[in-house]
């Protein structure tokens, strides 16, 4: 296999650091202010995500109030706390004061407006503090801020990611495997008009468009074509996988595992909870809506906190990927 596109798993920040290596300052405003092709420009380097982010939890917060009136009434008074604790960690994490309803869809909603809205702004801010150093050839400047732009981003970043984590264990722990399955099916209609304009798109487009999503995460991503795919590969996963480095899943307050073979695992033993989400929204999902699954993961979720996915050319999927997305639902 061969290398495409070497810049689809660079992020416009590394691109600006390379060219700064290289004495080449006009190169790398030029990234700053108009993008790679990929990011309009630094201070949307993470706008997609941050997005995408805060969209999910949009979808999660009325699926995780339905659940919690779902549950027998001697559990909501524990379950209500664990959730209180959740939302309390997500909020230290993007600095915001949690709302004084803390299940109300509504309150949850207006605090994460806010807050994309003064990450957005604050990536704007750093972003052009960037440009005024590299406009003045001020490498050493310009790296550090660089540095501090991208910490500004990944804190919260993390806080959400660790929050999805964290509401998929409650799930977990309150309705089993069946019922995190069921969950992860509606937030995946939830999103669907999204997973929708990734079908439409040809496989070179899914597979730089994927790239572009995953290397947000701020993982290595590294991208290669063959004969029958797009493989994606990253060392790490910047989301799943770094969960796993830091020992989120050992120790008091672990995260747990989910067991199988079931789709919620792609048909292992086990698959961290986090990264059922994968199995679901990308796999399971998309197989019952357009008869294939978008992302074939063949190496997921490894202990060094890699992952390794296809993306087939002819919009197709191997029986056997097929079976472990459905076994047990037939």
């Amino acid at each position: 296999m061969t290398v495409v596109q070497e810049s689809w798993g660079t992020r416009l920040s590394d691109a600006v650091r390379c060219a700064l290596r290289e004495q080449n300052f006009a190169r790398a405003l030029q990234l700053a202010n108009q993008g790679d092709g990929h990011s309009r420009d630094l201070a949307q380097e993470f706008a997609f995500m941050l997005r995408g982010l805060f969209g999910t939890l949009g979808v999660l917060f009325p699926l995780l109030e339905r659940c919690a009136s779902e549950l027998a009434s001697d559990e909501r008074a524990a379950a209500a706390a664990e959730r209180s604790d959740v939302l309390q960690a997500l909020c230290r994490g993007l600095q915001e004061t949690a709302p004084p309803q803390p299940s109300a869809p509504a309150a949850l909603a207006a605090l994460c407006a806010r807050a994309q809205a003064r990450l957005l702004a604050d990536q704007r801010g750093r972003a052009d503090a960037v440009i005024a150093a590299l406009e003045r050839a001020d490498a050493p400047t310009a790296l550090t801020q660089l540095d501090e732009k991208d910490a500004a981003y990944r804190a919260p970043h993390d806080a959400l990611v660790r929050f999805m984590a964290q509401s998929f264990a409650w799930v977990h722990k309150h309705f089993g495997e069946a019922g995190l399955t069921r969950f992860h099916l509606e937030t995946a209609e939830g999103q669907r008009a999204g997973f929708l304009k990734w079908e439409r798109l040809s496989p070179a487009e899914f597979a730089a468009t994927t790239a572009f999503l995953l290397k947000q995460h701020l993982g290595q991503v590294r991208v290669h074509e063959g004969a029958e795919t797009f493989t994606i590969e990253q060392s790490p996963c910047g989301s799943g996988g770094r969960l796993l480095q830091q020992g989120a899943y050992h120790g008091p307050g672990a995260l747990p595992y989910a067991t199988g073979p079931a789709p919620l695992t792609f048909g292992r033993a086990k698959l961290p909870v986090y990264c059922t989400h994968c199995a679901i929204w990308n796999g399971l999902a998309t197989l019952r809506w357009f008869g294939r699954a978008q992302w074939v993961f063949d190496d997921a979720a490894r202990p060094d906190g890699g992952c390794r996915l296809q993306i087939y050319k002819t919009h197709s999927t191997p029986e056997d990927y097929v079976r472990m997305l459905t076994v047990g639902t037939e």
